[in-house]
């Protein structure tokens, strides 16, 4: 069961593969919002949220 706050590593997109982030809320459609606590597109402090489907992380901290 995925719940909001739990910390996950993404699998897909191939550009965040890896990063950690933290489940901010589930979208209408089903998939999740995760902001990565990395951001892997310019090392810039802006924090990116993702909106990924299930398969696309692990839960690796409740």
């Amino acid at each position: 069961m995925i719940r909001i706050g739990m910390v996950v590593r993404v699998i897909y997109p191939d550009y965040a593969r890896g990063m950690e982030g933290r489940i901010e809320a589930q979208e209408n459609n089903g998939r999740w919002l995760v902001r990565l606590e990395q951001n892997p597109l310019n090392h810039q402090p802006e924090s990116i949220i993702l909106s990924l489907e299930e398969s696309d992380f692990e839960v690796i901290e409740q």
